[in-house]
């Protein structure tokens, strides 16, 4: 019988850089292998000095696999020996922090053909990049197989020219899998992987708890959208602003879908004074604490919130803020106050005066739809619609001063 083999290469030499990815190994990859209806050979490539080698080992020996483990001294992607059989095989490839749909071993086994070179691809998928899931065709992304009659694998050159220079298959034009995003790992995450903001991922079929990987990638510190920002990246242990609300357990990243939208807001913004109306306890304001640079953040709320710079007022009546603020400006003024059109409108009206030129005003949960458009059509506000993806009420309106 054809083998097929699966490469995970996981070559440490950092400690706590290994300790960190042993962590979102245990909710991507991990799940993803016991789940396989068809259980591959894992040749799983480490580090010999690694601390961490021996727990990662058991990890993919206890998802129903057998395991080949292949020492080596570097990480070195191109070029390199996994101890591959001679003879005729089907070679896979996923990273420890990758995501596999629940067929992908058995489909692509299933693919190959009974002689010849081909490549075997995967070429829908999802990214997942800052609390986001953003759907991604490419049929030369990393997710490509080969089937071999020499010591070939598929990282043997680019992935994309697998597909340029081999015959090659299409698996299935279903997701197969999520190439999850995070401050550790190298290739960066450009405008063309966010094009499509997706509803749900397919769960049913590929196994991950997305909660569960935003709790281990967040010590890895945020994903790069180029490479200059992975050569100045914050160190571990700073959040994006999504991973800190949800740390926090903000409801804008729980029962809302705005993650993406304020880590986007921040990387262009950076705000340093922070304003917002309606803080219920605190968590968006505390989140504001991970983000790696000092921001002042202050609340607007009917209740006090022990500890935290909360100015009390009820909304239509902004006066006490104007009092209490005397004409300080704010970078960001966010409205998640009482949804209430009116509201709304009173808060810009008697807010927008504390927010600094270049700044931004955000008012969140919107829920007549009709009336804010006619409200904001024409002052130049823009809209992001976050409903199919989310509640009825995951609509933003935002406008820069």
């Amino acid at each position: 019988m054809t083998p097929h083999i699966l490469i995970i290469q996981s070559v440490y030499t950092d400690p706590e850089l290994s300790r960190r990815r042993l962590a979102i190994t245990r909710t991507t990859c991990v799940p993803s292998l016991a789940a396989q209806t068809r259980k591959p050979v894992v040749h799983l490539a480490q580090h010999p000095d690694d601390p961490h080698a021996a727990e990662r080992l058991e990890l993919i020996r206890g998802t129903g696999c057998y395991v080949i483990q292949v020492l080596r001294s570097e990480w070195r992607l191109y070029g390199e020996n996994y101890n591959l059989p001679e003879g005729r095989k089907v070679v896979s490839r996923m990273d420890d922090d990758d995501c596999l749909c629940r067929e992908f071993c058995e489909a692509t086994y299933n693919a190959a053909p009974s002689f010849g070179e081909v490549a075997l691809l995967w070429p829908h998928g999802i990214v997942y990049y800052r609390s986001g899931a953003y759907g991604w065709s490419h049929r030369g992304n990393q997710f490509v197989s080969i089937v071999t009659d020499g010591m070939k694998s598929p990282h043997d050159m680019k992935h994309h020219l697998f597909a340029e220079q081999w015959h090659f298959r299409v698996v299935s034009e279903q997701p197969g899998w999520i190439w999850i995003r995070h401050g550790d790992a190298v290739t960066p995450t450009i405008g063309r992987y966010r094009r499509k903001r997706l509803n749900r991922i397919p769960s049913e079929r590929i196994p991950i708890n997305l909660r569960a990987v935003d709790r281990a990638i967040a010590e890895s510190g945020p994903s790069a959208p180029d490479y200059q920002t992975h050569r100045s990246r914050p160190a571990a242990g700073v959040l994006t602003l999504s991973q800190a609300l949800l740390h926090e357990g903000s409801d804008k990243t729980t029962l809302h879908n705005y993650g993406a939208f304020y880590d986007g807001l921040v990387e262009t913004l950076r705000p340093q004074r922070v304003l917002e109306v309606g803080v219920f306890r605190g968590a968006s304001l505390r989140a504001w604490r991970h983000v790696g640079y000092p921001v002042e953040a202050i609340g607007v709320d009917r209740n006090a919130v022990p500890d935290l710079p909360v100015i009390v007022a009820t909304a239509p009546d902004f006066g006490p803020v104007l009092q209490a603020l005397q004409g300080q400006q704010f970078d960001l003024i966010i409205d998640d106050g009482s949804h209430v059109l009116q509201h709304q409108q009173a808060a810009v009206q008697q807010l927008w005066p504390l927010l600094r030129v270049g700044g931004v005003f955000v008012i969140e949960d919107i829920q007549s739809e009709l009336d804010a458009y006619e409200f904001a059509r024409e002052g130049g506000w823009t809209f992001e619609d976050f409903r199919e993806s989310g509640r009825y009420d995951d609509l933003i309106a935002w406008r820069t001063k």
